[in-house]
């Protein structure tokens, strides 16, 4: 089975009411002790697995990986999780086991590994299967299991990782049902991935603006090309395996900037067949090999995006600065202007206003471009932004402004995306009028699209009308 490159990996989000939620989130704060924060702080599994079968880590690694990064910790927060299980503690060891075998998945557990895992999980298995689960024994053979996880990741990393049991230690906080049932879910605790997001092939086309690249040396020429045929082939051990050859020619004959993109190409290679730690460590020795403003662009991005696909804020807003000022120098304008959106979108999700600064930072520089695309993803954030704030007037100029952009762009699945969040704003308000015109809107780009998913939710709106 290959793997599949168009999946979206977004940081993920919980489906939350519309309104009230800035309301929400500060009555939420006031409930919560300062120990319950304490303890939130930590990160939680994403659910979402990779289509790969013939997995092998160590493949994966050449010498050169062996580098210290930053720390990559598993995703979502528990302190909203935490929050949104006050309302609904409940959750079944069913659910706690999928994220957990996705997790390992996610961090791409070495095979040796893996095993150990699943014996420990096997157990588990064999126990909520009984009338009378052992809890006791189920949560010794998760924390476990847990260790191993963190141990891996605190070798790759090369720094101390606890993420994997603190996630384990904040879910033996709720009330679990440890009678297993795969049935029953708590959508709270659900992790979905947007599909109105930017996938991975629009990301890197946002900051694609390097000149095709050859080097100088004829051996080394022909060794890099060889290896990009080779990742164009989607051959991912191939590539690595011929780019590991390109580097050592690289090395010989003290080519930095060939050395850069050598890792720059690498670290796409891991960030698009999701081994994160690994892609982290390559955009870093990219980043320090060059001088070149483009290729620093595209590294600290692709940087960016991984800390906040994983929920990772800090980081990855700092990565999304270097992106607008190296951008700035390289006079990559798309570029600057996604990254302050995604800045905005960051701080927008925890609420705080700063976000609309960076919006029109955003939107200022976009307007200098004829990136239609961009323009979209801008108006559209923007919008979001307003709906999560309760301004209705002001989200429905921006989805507006986003739908123009979108069919300049001729993207007829974000303009479908934008006609339906606007009109569920209008059915927020007792508008089904003009709701059911912009439904009707959606539903006629949506049918332009293969998106099965928006056309279905569309149709069902547009029915619950009627």
């Amino acid at each position: 089975m290959g793997l599949n490159l168009n999946s979206v990996y977004q940081r993920p989000y919980f489906v939350q009411d519309r309104r009230n939620q800035i309301k929400k989130r500060e009555d939420e704060e006031r409930s919560a002790s300062n120990a319950q924060r304490e303890e939130q702080t930590n990160q939680n599994s994403r659910s979402k697995g990779l289509q790969y079968v013939d997995r092998n880590p160590a493949a994966y690694q050449p010498a050169y990986q062996q580098v210290t990064t930053e720390q990559l910790s598993v995703p979502y927060p528990n302190e909203v999780a935490t929050a949104l299980a006050q309302r609904n503690p409940n959750i079944n060891i069913a659910q706690i086991l999928k994220d957990f075998k996705n997790t390992a998945i996610a961090i791409g557990t070495p095979d040796d590994l893996k095993e150990e895992v699943s014996g420990y999980l096997a157990l588990i298995e064999k126990q909520v299967t009984k009338e009378t689960p052992n809890s006791k024994l189920i949560k010794s053979n998760l924390k476990n299991a847990a260790s191993i996880l963190d141990n891996y990741i605190s070798k790759t990393l090369d720094k101390d990782s606890k993420v994997v049991e603190n996630w384990v230690d904040a879910l033996f906080l709720q009330q679990i049902d440890f009678k297993y049932n795969e049935e029953d879910i708590n959508p709270e605790f659900l992790v979905k991935f947007p599909e109105e997001t930017l996938n991975r092939t629009e990301k890197t086309e946002e900051v694609q603006q390097v000149n095709p690249f050859i080097p100088q040396d004829k051996e080394l020429k022909k060794l890099f090309i060889q290896a990009k045929k080779m990742s164009y082939a989607n051959k991912p051990k191939e590539a690595i395996a011929a780019f590991q050859t390109a580097l050592e020619r690289a090395n010989e004959v003290d080519d930095k900037e060939t050395q850069s993109k050598i890792f720059l190409e690498v670290g796409k290679i891991y960030d698009d067949h999701d081994y994160l730690a690994q892609a982290l460590k390559s955009y870093n020795q990219s980043v320090k090999r060059t001088k070149d403003c483009n290729v620093k662009t595209r590294a600290h991005y692709s940087m960016a995006e991984i800390y906040n696909d994983v929920n990772q804020i800090e980081p990855a807003i700092d990565h999304y600065f270097s992106t607008v000022s190296f951008a700035g120098e390289a006079e990559n304008l798309t570029a600057q202007s996604t990254s302050l959106a995604k800045i905005g979108n960051i701080y927008s999700d925890m609420y705080e206003r700063t976000a609309f600064d960076y919006f029109e930072a955003a939107d200022t520089i976009a307007d200098e471009t004829d990136n239609a695309k961009v323009k979209g993803y801008v108006s559209a954030s923007l919008g979001d932004a307003y709906d999560k704030f309760g301004e209705s007037p002001e989200a429905l100029k921006a989805y507006s402004k986003a739908v123009k952009n979108y069919i300049d762009a001729d993207s007829p699945q974000k303009v479908a995306q934008n006609y339906l969040n606007a009109a569920e704003i209008m059915l927020e308000y007792k508008n089904e009028d003009k709701a059911k015109g912009l439904l009707e809107k959606a539903q006629k780009f949506a049918r332009k699209t293969n998106d099965i998913n928006l056309m279905t939710e569309i149709s069902n709106t547009l029915i619950s009308i009627s």
